[in-house]
């Protein structure tokens, strides 16, 4: 029985972290739905690493490459900015799946 009630308890307390870290989670997303700079960063790991993918394949299709190049090298020249071009930026965050 004692073990069934410390058992309990430490489930109640795991859920609750658990519950504060997802509420956590929800509130950085929140935020950073603004944050160009903090965008910039995530499509440019993104992009990158799509890049990557498809320059490693056999056979990559040249369209598809050229694609995620002018896109990389566009997110590129955002980084050191002081004016973002907020509209390519969050249409490339839709295009990558980064919402």
């Amino acid at each position: 029985m004692t073990n069934l009630l410390k058992q309990l308890g430490l489930n109640r307390t795991a859920n609750s972290y658990v519950n504060r870290l997802e509420q956590s989670q929800k509130l950085k997303e929140i935020a950073n739905r603004k944050n160009y700079p903090y965008k910039v960063k995530l499509l440019c790991e993104k992009i990158s690493s799509e890049y990557d993918f498809w320059n490693q394949k056999e056979n990559p299709s040249e369209q598809k490459l050229v694609d995620i190049d002018r896109d990389l090298t566009f997110i590129e020249s955002q980084i050191n900015v002081s004016e973002f071009n907020k509209e390519r930026i969050d249409l490339l965050m839709s295009k990558y799946g980064c919402n």
